[in-house]
């Protein structure tokens, strides 16, 4: 019988290959060096470092693949990979604000980062893909989550014109 480490490297296995068939072959890879980005663990910051960016636009409009090193764990993955979307080409702290607690509520993260070198930091939210199917429903999360945001954005900016 397979203990679960196993079994989780056994999906992870399977995940690299789908992504790296199905995704990253039609996807265009984003050159340069990319900021490593954190997330709190047991209160602490832990550096994710970016190893790759894949534009997905070929296939899904604003979205990204991020593949990262994970951080020293031995019952962790060595390398994780987070499906992302633009919600905002320009980020701000209201911004986030406005954003939090669907995220928060659905399990995603929201990270404001500049993809592009030289440009401006944009909003994003990430999901992390753990296996084939978390893919296709995290796709569906995200898009769900863009249209949300616009929609508020949208009643936000008529209550200030209708002022």
């Amino acid at each position: 019988m397979k203990n679960s480490k196993d079994i989780s490297s056994m999906n992870q296995e399977v995940l690299k290959s789908y992504l790296e068939s199905n995704v990253i072959k039609s996807a265009i890879k984003l050159k340069g060096k990319f900021a490593p980005f954190s997330e709190p663990v047991d209160k602490i910051p832990k550096t994710l470092q970016i190893k790759r960016i894949y534009n997905l636009k070929e296939q899904l409009k604003n979205f990204f693949l991020i593949i990262v090193k994970n951080y020293s764990n031995s019952n962790q993955p060595k390398v994780r990979y987070f499906l992302t979307i633009i919600l905002a080409s320009q980020s701000s702290d209201f911004l986030v604000s406005l954003a939090k607690d669907y995220a928060t509520r659905n399990n995603l993260k929201l990270i404001q980062y500049s993809l592009f070198p030289k440009k401006r930091i944009s909003l994003l939210s990430l999901k992390e893909i753990r296996t084939i199917e978390d893919y296709s429903s995290s796709i569906e999360l995200l898009k769900d989550f863009k249209k949300k945001f616009r929609k508020t954005l949208e009643k936000i900016r008529n209550l200030v014109e209708n002022e």
